[in-house]
């Protein structure tokens, strides 16, 4: 995806459903993120918490005001509606991201909000 699209701001894989293409679990949804080399990205703020670990790399997550590196297999949380954003601390390689959040529990009971 990166390769084929190297215009696009972000790469994001969403786990779905094969069988439905809806949301993989009804509570959790699940995403891979990629930052490619220096890349900084700040996240929509929404209402679902979100868990962030380190698959490959080095990033460092600032969750509201507070920022935190994180290295290899490396965990961190967010409450929901924080403000977040990554940025990747390696100039020569790609860092690669496992996220889990609440999104799909918040659609169905209603509450899910997106604030950009």
């Amino acid at each position: 995806l990166a390769e084929n699209q190297p215009a696009r701001e972000t790469v994001q894989v969403t786990y779905t459903n094969p069988e439905t293409g809806g949301d993989s679990q009804n509570i959790l949804g699940y995403y891979a993120q990629m930052l490619r080399p220096g890349q900084s990205l700040r996240l929509p703020i929404r209402s679902p918490a979100m868990v962030c670990h380190l698959i490959e790399g080095a990033v460092e997550v600032t969750i509201d005001d507070q920022s935190y590196r994180l290295d290899e297999a490396d965990t961190c949380c967010a409450p929901g509606f924080a403000e977040v954003s990554m940025r990747n601390l390696l100039t020569d390689a790609a860092t690669y991201l496992f996220l889990a959040d609440e999104a799909p529990l918040h659609r169905k009971l209603g509450v899910f909000e997106n604030r950009g």
